[in-house]
């Protein structure tokens, strides 16, 4: 089981930049986020990648509509044991269809 954090708490914690960030959509989809507590490492080429991720802090994984990061978790959490995984609800896409 893994948890799971709203737009508004995404965007309260990464404002105070107070956590790490995988964001695993390919990199000729359009990031929005950037920044040194953001790691980018599409889906497919994550397992050559597990050495760069922290175990021992919380990390939010986003994806474009929460479908990969999903199972990014999973994968991470029953391949590699990670229990520090948060889910950003619904993806990037509510960022950019949520009202300003």
């Amino acid at each position: 089981m893994y948890r799971e954090i709203s737009l508004d708490q995404f965007i309260e914690i990464y404002e105070q930049g107070d956590i790490r960030i995988l964001d695993v959509r390919e990199l000729w989809e359009t990031p929005f986020i950037r920044g040194e507590n953001v790691i980018n490492i599409p889906m497919n080429q994550l397992p050559q990648a597990i050495d760069k991720l922290p175990r021992a802090e919380d990390l939010v994984v986003i994806c474009q509509h929460a479908v990969r990061s999903k199972r990014v978790i999973e994968y991470l959490q029953h391949q590699h044991g990670f229990d520090n995984l948060i889910n950003l609800q619904g993806g990037v896409s509510t960022y950019i269809t949520a009202p300003v």
